[in-house]
């Protein structure tokens, strides 16, 4: 199958909604915005390009495998058929280090400050009894 052709017809973000509601589906009931979240860091300059490079290598790298596994785009199979690739590719040296770089990234979003829009109602500091430091930031960084 040519990568090119039938991995664009899917997006970088919209696979990393769907695997990081794989990964942490207690995220929404939180209300954090993770989408808003893997925007702001696909599109930021304080991102490094390789960074960038490997989350969108890996949303590749995870089609190929699903369409191995299913001959499907991860995003059109079923919870327990987008489980089994991620379980698969876990295996995988660069699957293990992308599955906790979007783990990473989900956290980061979950513990961010509501000045970054993605956690508005900070229920994820008062599940997780997590006091935020002070100063708290006056403007957002990324």
């Amino acid at each position: 199958m040519s990568g090119q052709v039938v991995f664009g017809a899917v997006s970088t973000r919209e696979t990393l909604n769907v695997v990081q509601a794989d990964l942490f589906p207690f995220a929404e009931e939180l209300h954090v915005n993770l989408s808003a979240y893997f925007t702001i860091i696909l599109q930021h300059s304080r991102v490094s390009d390789s960074d960038k490079k490997f989350l969108r290598n890996g949303v590749q790298w995870l089609n190929e495998e699903a369409s191995a596994m299913y001959e499907k785009l991860y995003t059109k199979l079923t919870l327990n058929e987008r489980q089994s690739v991620l379980k698969n590719i876990a295996q995988e040296s660069w699957g293990e280090s992308w599955i906790e770089t979007v783990l990473t990234y989900t956290m980061e979003a979950i513990l961010s400050d509501k000045i970054y829009g993605v956690n508005q109602q900070e229920q994820a500091h008062k599940w997780l009894a997590f006091d935020m430091g002070l100063p708290r930031p006056t403007k957002a960084l990324l």
